[in-house]
């Protein structure tokens, strides 16, 4: 682990918290370390899933500096690592290897996809 993974907060929430919803500003990424959060789009009632330890949710958001495009809400009690967008920039701008450019192409390829998707919903 380097510096920068040791200084991320890892936070607890109780079942029911809800972590963002849609349409939010998007400030901060999660790891889950224990627990489950349920994703919903809303208007939609029925989450469209479910994560559990290991699994990142928000990313996409952050990567492109947009807004939330799903609502996530604590399933059960959980803990998680949050990872703010300058966080995420301290620790690839640490990356002297392949992985950086890597990681920031798929970024910029998801914040494409997302932006297309968002202009043609129902599209796939």
């Amino acid at each position: 682990m380097n510096q920068a993974d040791d200084t991320l907060p890892v936070r607890e929430y109780t079942a029911g918290y809800v972590l963002f919803k849609r349409g939010d500003p998007a400030d901060k990424a999660y790891l889950l370390v224990s627990g489950e959060v349920e994703i919903f789009m809303p208007p939609a009632t029925d989450a469209v899933a479910r994560l559990g330890p290991g699994e990142l949710l928000g990313e996409q958001a952050i990567l492109s500096g947009g807004l939330r495009s799903a609502t996530a809400v604590a399933a059960t009690d959980i803990s998680c690592t949050e990872i703010t967008t300058d966080s995420l920039r301290v620790i690839l701008s640490q990356q002297r290897t392949l992985i950086r450019p890597v990681i920031e192409s798929l970024m910029l390829q998801l914040a494409l996809e997302n932006s297309l998707r968002s202009q043609h919903p129902g599209a796939r």
